[in-house]
């Protein structure tokens, strides 16, 4: 059960949140790769070369940035209204 939850969290709100993101934040030059796309070789990171010469950030780790930022929002939040 909480592996369904916890894969709802990461999909839906981590990878979301990172593909709207990141092309907006690096003007196009980082993409994001879809959900179900064909398996490439990235680094530790996450990140690959795309066949056009963009740089490509892998959909798992995408979903896990995403999930940090929001995690990040939450704390300052906190913070900020504490």
């Amino acid at each position: 059960m909480f592996d369904v939850i916890g894969s709802i969290f990461l999909d839906m709100l981590g990878y979301t949140t990172v593909r709207l993101l990141v092309p907006i934040l690096t003007f196009g030059c980082v993409r994001v790769q879809p959900l179900r796309a064909e398996p490439q070789r990235h680094n530790w990171f996450g990140f690959a070369r795309g066949a056009d010469g963009s740089c490509q950030l892998e959909a798992t780790m995408a979903g896990w940035y995403g999930l940090f930022f929001w995690i990040a929002v939450v704390i300052a939040a906190l913070a900020w209204f504490r």
